[in-house]
């Protein structure tokens, strides 16, 4: 059987240097891992600062940038559509435009459009006129000439005048009313029946659709009855201001709530004669 040698056995003697040198040995691997594993982390470290971007110094001052909407050269034309249309009547009219270096932009009036009807009681030419002032401001238009067609023209009336008052505030520069008088118009009538109908196409909740439909023929039926069951014109709205949604809905730009509070609280009433009046007041 086999036993530990003692401690003063020549053999121990004999071992004992050999067990320093494999101790020195042991030591110095150690260190030269130490130092190899220092000098890696320090290339690791110094190739990912040298993968990491440069970076950007922050702007003491943000730009004003020109764009299709507006120009430090020319003043921006701000279109408003009439009666039953939308800014998409515009569509060729801004393409001349921007093709021959004239800044525009066409707006949506509140229950036309894109735009929502918001309280019907507040629909009113200062209301109108007020929308259409705002986004210009919102868009960071400086300058601009107000385009008003048909019933827009009536709104553009009522901006200037809205304008007037701001003195040297006022972002008009000029306006044009296109197809429109300050004569008041007479409102079709509208049986109680009828009014109670329109008011579904408000902006929508509980009980009314307003103007989103399933399908292209649930939005023709449902317009039909508020256009003399005009097939031909309630037809050509198709794909133009009755067009698919993505989510394979169908939206109105047409809406007969809209259109009947145009007539009686705008073309019916004598705004315009008012707004021109205000303006024969006000010095420049």
């Amino acid at each position: 059987l086999g036993s530990r040698p003692s401690a003063g056995s020549p053999r121990l003697a004999e071992l004992a240097p050999v067990r320093q040198v494999a101790t020195l040995s042991k030591m110095r691997q150690t260190l030269l891992r130490t130092r190899l594993g220092l000098s890696l982390a320090a290339s690791v470290v110094g190739a990912v600062q040298m993968a990491q971007p440069a970076r950007s110094r922050s702007s003491s001052a943000v730009l004003p940038l020109a764009s299709s909407m507006q120009s430090s050269q020319r003043a921006t034309a701000v279109l408003v559509h009439g009666l039953d249309s939308s800014k998409e009547t515009w569509s060729g009219v801004l393409a001349d435009l921007a093709a021959a270096g004239y800044p525009a932009v066409a707006y949506d009036l509140r229950g036309h459009g894109e735009s929502p009807l918001g309280d019907p009681d507040e629909f009113e030419p200062a209301a109108l006129a007020s929308d259409v002032l705002a986004a210009v401001r919102a868009a960071g238009i400086k300058r601009c000439v107000l385009v008003g067609h048909s019933m827009g023209g009536r709104v553009a009336m009522r901006a200037a005048a809205i304008e007037a008052e701001s003195g040297g505030a006022s972002v008009l520069r000029a306006v044009v009313v296109e197809d429109m008088d300050i004569s008041p118009r007479t409102a079709p009538e509208l049986s109680a029946e009828k009014r109670r109908e329109v008011a579904a196409w408000g902006d929508g909740g509980e009980g009314a659709p307003g103007r989103r439909f399933a399908s292209w023929g649930a939005c023709r039926e449902a317009l039909l009855p508020w256009y003399d069951a005009d097939e031909v014109r309630v037809d050509s709205w198709r794909n133009k201001r009755v067009r698919p949604h993505p989510d394979s809905s169908w939206w109105s730009d047409i809406n007969p709530l809209a259109r009947r509070l145009a007539w009686e609280r705008v073309l019916a009433s004598d705004d315009g004669a008012s707004a021109w009046r205000e303006l024969s007041t006000t010095r420049p």
